[in-house]
């Protein structure tokens, strides 16, 4: 039956390994206010972590990365540069959806090529640098993606 879809989501025990491995490199960075948010495939939360000292902006912008990148099965600092490039000005139909936000730190998470969830990171000085831990997320997990 073509009806019937099987799909395949992060489990948050995984997530939380993700999350943590994240939140860990932002300690190690030396970043004192950041929130790592892991969701899955359909950008659902699941996991969401933040410093002591973060605030409820940063919770939110880590929430919607995830979210954007898991939608977009893209890293949402692609997204952002191919935006730049084309006008240099957000696509206004992207800008008004709901909870996408294209700025760098949401990395999709894939299992042998297959979507799985995304995890988006805030907080750090640049969202270069939260792609960066976003991906040592992912790098703590990849024996499990296999």
């Amino acid at each position: 039956m073509g009806d019937i879809l099987t799909q395949h989501n992060i489990g948050v025990d995984l997530a939380l390994v993700a999350a943590k491995a994240a939140l860990e490199e932002s300690r190690r960075r030396g970043y004192p206010r950041f929130a790592v948010a892991v969701t899955d495939r359909a950008g659902r939360l699941l996991v969401l972590l933040k410093s002591d000292d973060g605030g409820a902006h940063l919770v939110d912008s880590a929430r919607r990365k995830a979210y954007t990148a898991a939608s977009m099965n893209a890293r949402t600092s692609k997204a952002s540069k191919a935006i730049d490039e084309r006008s240099g000005e957000p696509d206004p139909h992207l800008v008004y959806l709901n909870d996408v936000l294209i700025v760098g730190g949401g990395v999709p998470i894939q299992a042998k090529g297959e979507l799985i969830g995304a995890i988006g990171v805030a907080g750090s000085p640049g969202s270069v640098h939260d792609e960066e831990c976003a991906d040592a997320g992912i790098a703590a997990i990849a024996g499990s993606l296999a």
